[in-house]
């Protein structure tokens, strides 16, 4: 009798001891994407911030409470196909209880992954899109519950716009307003509710005119707006660094002398100083990070815990790269850097505080997310914001300020843009 009961409690312990090894051992895997090629042009700079600071969590970040982080990344080439083929492999590959968090980039990609993400899989998903068709009031977390954003919609930026627009301006009668926007679902995404809200609030919008990636002239264009005696021109859903982009503001100074340029996010850049010149000198517009590299580099202010973070992990991993800046193989905008630690930083915290929670599942880490009260390591000014709408609803407005300077002969664009607002929570603004 006594050796039967030693050997089942011999038995009970191995079997204690192999599933206890099994818990752990069980690996923490997340896989993210970022456009480092393709149609936009080359933007490598996304992954290796992303990459500099993954290394860094593994290592001197202390991982997620000492446990090393799996971390897959992908290049999706601006493409939904590419970026849901990318998922449904790991998918296949990955065990769900190990495969914890993914995250995309673009409005394309979510909409192909609905069901994959929110019915089958049910996996946290950060995204870089803005969209208010997927986040907004008619979305978010009631109809897209593990869709997350990194950003406030494309609506709320435009809203804020106006709202700006309507608390400064001094004529008589009511604002005109003129919206120009990319042929792109990005450039078309929160036009609905910014037309609603201008309506609500006395504000008329004389003109809305798509303007093409490939376009040669702006003459049309802004010929269009001086008609409609638009004030204000608010540009929506291009890349400060695209060469339409250049071509708008370079005519507009020209044609539209007096009207108030503004704009979304990401022509809120650096690129757009570079692009423009002198013809975004007064420019305004919101963004959802901390402005992070003036003209010159070396006159970027270090104020900001996030951008002086960006730029000391830039110096000593990509050291080369950052000193080429705007050459071949350089970082050419800190922003895009930064941008890819700001996935990683958000993606050990989300992990973090499931596995405190004792609950490192892919239901951990969204109980965790929806939990979520956040300054985001000093990003916005040391105010902090709560996920429960599943965007980061934070934005600052700005105003570009650029200066011609004659280098060796030639004339250069030097400046910044700089906050012209403290950051706003907009899931806080009385509307």
């Amino acid at each position: 009798m006594k050796q039967r009961a030693s050997f089942l409690l011999a038995f009970v312990l191995s079997l204690f001891l192999l599933f206890s090894g099994s818990i752990s051992a069980k690996e923490i895997k997340t896989l993210s994407q970022f456009p480092m090629s393709g149609p936009v042009g080359s933007l490598p700079e996304f992954g290796w911030g992303f990459i500099d600071a993954m290394n860094w969590i593994n290592n001197e970040g202390g991982g997620v409470n000492g446990k090393k982080i799996t971390w897959f990344l992908e290049d999706m080439r601006y493409s939904p196909k590419v970026e849901v083929a990318n998922f449904n492999k790991y998918c296949a590959e990955h065990n769900p209880d190990e495969f914890l968090i993914a995250s995309g980039y673009i409005t394309g990609g979510l909409k192909g992954l609905v069901e994959k993400v929110n019915i089958e899989q049910k996996i946290p998903w950060f995204d870089g899109s803005y969209s208010a068709e997927i986040f907004g009031p008619g979305g978010g977390p009631t109809k897209y519950p593990y869709y997350y954003s990194l950003g406030a919609t494309y609506g709320d930026q435009l809203k804020i716009l106006l709202k700006w627009i309507k608390e400064n301006y001094k004529g008589k009668g009511n604002p005109k307003v003129g919206l120009v926007y990319s042929p792109t679902a990005w450039g078309r995404d929160g036009l609905t509710e910014a037309k609603a809200y201008a309506k609500k609030k006395g504000i008329d919008i004389v003109a809305e005119i798509e303007y093409p990636y490939s376009a040669t002239s702006a003459t049309n264009e802004c010929m269009q707006l001086r008609k409609a005696k638009a004030q204000y021109v608010i540009y929506h859903g291009y890349s400060g660094a695209s060469g339409c982009t250049a071509i708008f503001f370079k005519t507009a100074k020209k044609i539209l002398k007096h009207v108030q340029l503004m704009g979304t996010h990401y022509t809120t850049s650096r690129m757009a100083i570079l692009v423009c010149q002198d013809a975004y000198d007064g420019y305004i517009g919101v963004s959802t990070r901390p402005f992070s590299d003036a003209v010159p580099r070396a006159k970027t202010p270090m104020d900001n815990p996030m951008v002086k973070k960006a730029h000391d992990f830039a110096k000593k991993y990509r050291p080369e790269e950052y000193k080429k800046g705007l050459k071949g193989g350089g970082i050419k905008d800190m922003f895009l850097y930064m941008d890819g630690m700001t996935y990683a930083f958000l993606l050990q915290k989300a992990l973090t505080d499931a596995d405190n929670a004792g609950e490192l599942t892919r239901e951990g880490v969204k109980k965790a997310l929806d939990k979520l009260v956040w300054d985001f390591n000093g990003m916005f000014g040391g105010k902090a914001f709560s996920y429960k709408s599943h965007t980061i609803p934070m934005l600052q407005i700005f105003k570009g300020k650029v200066k011609m300077v004659d280098v060796g002969g030639k004339k250069v664009p030097t400046g910044a843009v700089v906050p012209i607002s403290e950051w706003i929570n907009v899931d806080e603004v009385q509307w």
